[in-house]
C-alpha cells in the first residue's frame, strides 16, 4: 500500500499543470479537468484507506526522491498515513468535488473561471503536502503552497480595491506563521540533531527523552507550533485577518475559511502532539486562548451585518472550542467536530448568496426595532463595553498594526535618513570584502569575530526594512531585496563550514529571480512610466505576461518551494547551530519582510483598479 502514497501529490499536481493548458474559454475542459482531478483521488484514497483499515499497522510511511543529504540535514519526501491525515484526506476530496461542481454554475463566464479552477488544485496539491506529510521539510511545501493560494484567491478580483488590500494583509499574518514553522522546525533538527519524521515522532520514545533533557527546548519548541496554529486557525489574538479574506468567490471562501485551510493550524497540533502532550503549560495555553477565541469570536459574529464575516467567525469560535477539547485529550471528539464544522460551514457559505437574495426586499422594507434597552446599570454598561468592542473585533486589527508592524515602519523610516551614498559604498565594501576573505580559505574565516557575522546579518535586516516601506521606487526596492538576501548568505557562511556547491544552488536561485524582476520592473518603467508604489495601478489588465514573470520572479527571490533558492535557504538555515539564535532572528525577519516587501512590489504594480480611464473602474466599497 505504501507504494501508492505518492498518487496523493502525483494526481493533484499532474491536474493543476493540465488545468494551465486549455484556453480560458474552454470552460467545460477546465472544469472537467478539475473534476476529474479530484475523482480520481477519491478514488485513490478510498483504495489505500481500504488497505490502511484492514491492515494492523496505525501508520504508515514511505520515503520518495531524495533531493539532497548534506551533513544531518536531508530532504525527503516521506509521505505518511494514519487516522489524522485519512480524516482530513476524506472531508478535502468530498468538499472539493462539491466545491468544483458547484463553481461550474456559479463561476460560469466569469474572466478569471480558468484562474479559479488552477488556484483550487494548487491549493488541493499543498493541502496534499501538509495532510500526508511525512516530515517537517514536506509539511513546509505544503504550508507554503497553501499561503501563496491563499493570496491569489483573496485578490481574485483584481481589479478592486479591498481584495487586493486585504490579500496583501492576510498573507503578511500568513508569512508570520511561516517564519516562526521555520524557527520550530530549526530548533526541532537541533534537539534531535537530525531531520526526523513523523512516524519516529509517534513511536520512538527516546526521541521525546532527548528533549526533555533541554527544558528551555521542552516548552519552546510546542510554544512556537502553537503560535503557528493560532494564527493559521485564526485564534486570538490573530482572529481579525479571517474576514479580510472573505474577499475571494464565495466558493473559494468556503473551502478555504470555512471547512478545510482554517482548520489547518489545528491539523498542525494534533500531528505534533507527542511534542506536548505530557506538557501541562501548553495544555494550559490551548484551552486559555481557545476559550478566549469563543469569547470574543461569539460576540464578534453576533453584531456583525456581513453574513460571510458572521459564518466566518461562528467557525473561529468553533475551532476555539476543539482546541479545548485537544487540550483535554478527546483527539477523536476533536475529528468528528471538525468534519461537522467543516460541512455546515461550507452548506452555510455557499447558500448565503440566495438567502440573501431572498430576504433582501424582507430586510428592507419589514425592519423591527429592538423593544428592549440596556439599562445604565453596572451590568449594562459591561453589555454596551463589549458590545462597543465586538463591532470592532476587539480592536485585535489596530493591535496587530500597532504592535506587530508599525514598529518595523518606524525601524525603515529612520534608515530612510541615513546618508544613502555613502552608506551604499560602506555596503558594497563590506560585501567585496566578504567575499574576498570566504576566496581565502576557511583557516582565516576561523579567526573572523562573531561581530562582524552578525554584522552581516544586520546589514540585510536594514536593507530589507528599507525595501519595506520605500514608497518612491519599484526598482530600489527590488534591489533592496536581494541586498539582503546576499547579505544573509555570507553571514550564515561565516557561521559554517558550507561548501560552495551550497552557495551556487542558493545564489544561481538568487540571480535568476532578480534579474528577471529587474527586467520586468524596467519595461513597466519604459512602457507605462510607473515607477512609484503610492497606489494601486492594475498593470496586470495590459501586461498579463510581465504580471506573471513578476510573481514568479518575486517566489524565486523569497524562496518558494518550487525555486532553486529554496534548497539553498533550508541547507543554509540548518548550518546555523543553538548558539547563533540571535543571528537565526535576524535572518528570518528578513525573510519574513522580503516576502511582504516583493508581493506588496506586485500588488501596487500589477493589481486594483488600472491607472488609464478607459477600463472599467471598481469603487473601492464594491
Amino acid at each position: 500500500m505504501s507504494q501508492y502514497l505518492i498518487f496523493f501529490i502525483l494526481v493533484p499536481l499532474l491536474g493543476f499543470l493540465i488545468s494551465l493548458v486549455p484556453s480560458k474559454k474552454n470552460e467545460k475542459l477546465i472544469y472537467s479537468i478539475s473534476l476529474v482531478t479530484f475523482c480520481l483521488h477519491a478514488v485513490i484514497l478510498a483504495f489505500v484507506g481500504f488497505e490502511w483499515f484492514t491492515s494492523s499497522e496505525p501508520s504508515i510511511i514511505n520515503s520518495y526522491l531524495p533531493f539532497y543529504v548534506y551533513q544531518t540535514s536531508s530532504f525527503k519526501i516521506d509521505l505518511f498515513v494514519d487516522k489524522l491525515s485519512m480524516v482530513y484526506s476524506s472531508v478535502a476530496v468530498i468538499l472539493s468535488i462539491l466545491i468544483a461542481i458547484f463553481s461550474r454554475f456559479y463561476m460560469h463566464r466569469d474572466p478569471g473561471f480558468k484562474r479559479f479552477y488552477s488556484i483550487i488544485l494548487l491549493f488541493f496539491l499543498g493541502l496534499n503536502f501538509v495532510i500526508f506529510s511525512g516530515n517537517f521539510e514536506v509539511l513546509f511545501v505544503g504550508w507554503e503552497i497553501l499561503g501563496i493560494s491563499s493570496f491569489f484567491l483573496i485578490g481574485f478580483y483584481r481589479e478592486r480595491y479591498l481584495p487586493t488590500k486585504n490579500a496583501l494583509k492576510v498573507v503578511s499574518i500568513y508569512r508570520l506563521s511561516d517564519i516562526l514553522l521555520l524557527a520550530g522546525i530549526w530548533m526541532c533538527h537541533h534537539a534531535f540533531e537530525r531531520n526526523i519524521n513523523f512516524f519516529e515522532l509517534t513511536h520512538e520514545k527516546e526521541l521525546m527523552a532527548i528533549l526533555a533533557e533541554n527544558t528551555n527546548l521542552l516548552f519552546l519548541i510546542p510554544c512556537m507550533f502553537m503560535l503557528v496554529a493560532f494564527i493559521k486557525s485564526a485564534q486570538f489574538p490573530f482572529s481579525s485577518w479571517m474576514p479580510r479574506a472573505m474577499e475571494g468567490p464565495t466558493t473559494s471562501s468556503a473551502i478555504f475559511y470555512g471547512s478545510l485551510s482554517v482548520h489547518i493550524g489545528l491539523f498542525l497540533m494534533m500531528r505534533l502532539s507527542p511534542l506536548w502532550m505530557d506538557n501541562i503549560q501548553i495544555k494550559m495555553l490551548l484551552a486559555i486562548f481557545g476559550l478566549l477565541t469563543i469569547i470574543t469570536s461569539a460576540s464578534t459574529a453576533a453584531v456583525q451585518s456581513a453574513v460571510k464575516t458572521q459564518i466566518g467567525y461562528a467557525s473561529i469560535t468553533q475551532i476555539g472550542l476543539m482546541f479545548i477539547e485537544l487540550s483535554l485529550g478527546f483527539q477523536n471528539l476533536v475529528l468528528f467536530h471538525f468534519a461537522g464544522n467543516a460541512f455546515l460551514r461550507t452548506y452555510q457559505l455557499l447558500v448565503s448568496p440566495s438567502v440573501l437574495h431572498y430576504l433582501i426586499h424582507s430586510q428592507f422594507f419589514h425592519f423591527i426595532k429592538p423593544t428592549d434597552n440596556i439599562s445604565n446599570s453596572f451590568l449594562g454598561r459591561i453589555k454596551k463595553t463589549i458590545f462597543i468592542l465586538s463591532i470592532k473585533e476587539w480592536n485585535m486589527d489596530r493591535f496587530q498594526f500597532k504592535y506587530l508592524w508599525n514598529p518595523f515602519k518606524v525601524i525603515g523610516n529612520f534608515l530612510q535618513i541615513i546618508n544613502k551614498k555613502a552608506a551604499y559604498a560602506v555596503v558594497i565594501l563590506i560585501l567585496v570584502f566578504s567575499f574576498l576573505a570566504k576566496l581565502i580559505g576557511n583557516d582565516w574565516l576561523s579567526n573572523v569575530p562573531n561581530l562582524f557575522r552578525y554584522l552581516l546579518a544586520v546589514i540585510g535586516f536594514m536593507s530589507v526594512m528599507l525595501a519595506f516601506v520605500e514608497r518612491k521606487s519599484a526598482l530600489k526596492a527590488w534591489v533592496f531585496v536581494f541586498v539582503m538576501q546576499v547579505f544573509n548568505l555570507m553571514a550564515i557562511i561565516y557561521s559554517a563550514d558550507v561548501p560552495y556547491s551550497l552557495i551556487e544552488i542558493y545564489l544561481a536561485g538568487m540571480i535568476i529571480a532578480f534579474v528577471l524582476g529587474y527586467y520586468v520592473l524596467r519595461q513597466m518603467l519604459v512602457l507605462e512610466n510607473q515607477p512609484d508604489l503610492n497606489g494601486f495601478y492594475g498593470h496586470v489588465y495590459e501586461h498579463p505576461k510581465y504580471g506573471l514573470f513578476f510573481i514568479l520572479a518575486s517566489l524565486g527571490m523569497v524562496g518558494f518551494p518550487i525555486t532553486a533558492s529554496f534548497i539553498g535557504i533550508d541547507i543554509a538555515l540548518s548550518q546555523l547551530h543553538l548558539h547563533d539564535f540571535p543571528m537565526l532572528v535576524i535572518i528570518l525577519l528578513g525573510l519574513l519582510f522580503a516576502e511582504i516587501s516583493v508581493l506588496r512590489i506586485y500588488t501596487r504594480m500589477f493589481l486594483g483598479n488600472h491607472k488609464k480611464v478607459y477600463h472599467q473602474i471598481a469603487f473601492k466599497n464594491s
